[in-house]
């Protein structure tokens, strides 16, 4: 088959764009004509459209009045995506269109280009963005769902966009615009990766029977259930949402045992002074690390821990853990429970509830036998349930079904 594969961003910022770069490499490895959309960045992989990329935009960047507003109308309905991609359909003439994640920076504007030309078209969802204008169902530090079943207009008066009340009114309108314009109806088979998604995004009555469970895929990576440096370990984006709070909480409390925890993000700087004031000598912060540094960190730990305070889809960096036979500590929020089993992969803990978080990490760490069993009924799983293999035999039957 020839594919096109669409996402945003055409580099890694996190685990969608990880499994979008796995799956083009797993259908080229089975003899299929992947190709590409995107945004162009100076980060991005190399491809061989990458000319047919629409322009960077920055949406976190400052802008004055006129680029807001383009930045706005762009966000909406982007002619210029829409006509790039129109371009790179007629010429590669793909059997499938695939999307991953489109909004703001391509806008559904790209939706209308695959449509016209009759193209079946299919969508990973990565994130809440059909049911929720913040794309995250979080808001003020907590969970929120005010805006399930299409009640988008919710996310305004708390200023739910970056804590703005411009942005949530564009986010908004943003979502209610799409809906108006019935773009996503045109895609005819949605992926949701978690269960937990899947039932988010079904409180929407026209995707109901479209949405396919389909996991996430990891190969099995090398055996380090054995090795143990004697540190529990985190690693992602330094942020409130991430649950790092609750983890230095934690680790107040278990000041005997080591914390490593590997990211970036804005409020870095003060978790270190904090760590600093309490006198935590148990926790280092390393900052961003990326290749060999970070798989030696990820083998060197006890146990990983996902501390999230907001809801996950099916978090990479557990199955990354699990690859590895490490067990994994994780609230109890999103698609964490469907990967962390207690006492079978992990444990999980109450999401926010920092004692909780101390005494399933102490668990973990304390008993040497029961974390090696988990750490191997980790591997188990992630051999069993999400292998390359029975992935590709999923997607490509998904694709065929498009085609009949």
């Amino acid at each position: 088959m020839k594919i096109l594969q669409v996402n945003k961003f055409f580099y890694v910022r996190g685990g969608s764009e990880r499994y979008f770069f796995d799956l083009c490499r797993l259908l080229e490895e089975h003899g299929h004509d992947v190709m590409h959309f995107s945004m162009q960045h100076p980060r991005n992989r190399d491809s061989g459209q990458q000319h047919h990329f629409v322009s960077e935009i920055d949406l976190n960047a400052g802008m004055g009045p006129g680029e807001r507003a383009e930045a706005a109308l762009r966000v909406l309905y982007s002619s210029e995506a829409k006509a790039r991609m129109a371009v790179l359909l007629d010429e590669v003439k793909p059997d499938i269109v695939h999307f991953h994640n489109i909004t703001r920076q391509l806008s559904p504007a790209i939706i209308d280009a695959a449509a016209s030309r009759g193209i079946p078209m299919l969508q990973t969802m990565h994130d809440l963005s059909l049911v929720c204008p913040a794309h995250s169902f979080y808001v003020n530090g907590h969970a929120c769902e005010e805006c399930s079943g299409g009640a988008y207009w919710h996310a305004v008066p708390p200023r739910c966009i970056d804590g703005s009340l411009a942005s949530s009114f564009l986010g908004t309108f943003e979502a209610y615009l799409h809906s108006w314009m019935g773009l996503y109806k045109k895609i005819k088979v949605f992926i949701a990766p978690s269960l937990f998604l899947k039932g988010k995004v079904s409180t929407l009555d026209w995707i109901k029977d479209r949405v396919v469970h389909l996991p996430y895929f990891i190969p099995p990576g090398p055996d380090y259930t054995q090795a143990n440096e004697g540190y529990v370990f985190f690693a992602g984006r330094i942020s409130k949402e991430k649950g790092v709070d609750t983890l230095l909480e934690a680790a107040e409390r278990l000041r005997k045992t080591r914390f490593v925890i590997a990211g970036e993000g804005p409020p870095l700087e003060d978790y270190r002074r904090l760590v600093k004031e309490k006198g935590l000598s148990n926790v280092e912060f390393t900052g961003y690390v990326k290749g060999d540094d970070l798989d030696n960190l990820l083998k060197g730990s006890s146990c990983v821990v996902v501390p999230s305070v907001s809801y996950e889809n099916l978090p990479l960096s557990i199955l990354e853990a699990f690859a590895i036979g490490k067990p994994v500590v994780g609230s109890d929020l999103g698609g964490i429970p469907e990967l962390v089993i207690d006492g079978v992969t992990g444990y999980l803990f109450r999401s926010g509830d920092a004692e909780s978080l101390a005494s399933a990490v102490e668990s973990t760490v304390g008993d040497e036998s029961k974390r090696l069993g988990m750490g191997e009924g980790a591997r188990k799983m992630v051999s069993k349930d999400y292998s390359p293999e029975s992935h590709y035999e999923k997607i490509t039957g998904i694709y065929e079904g498009l085609l009949r």
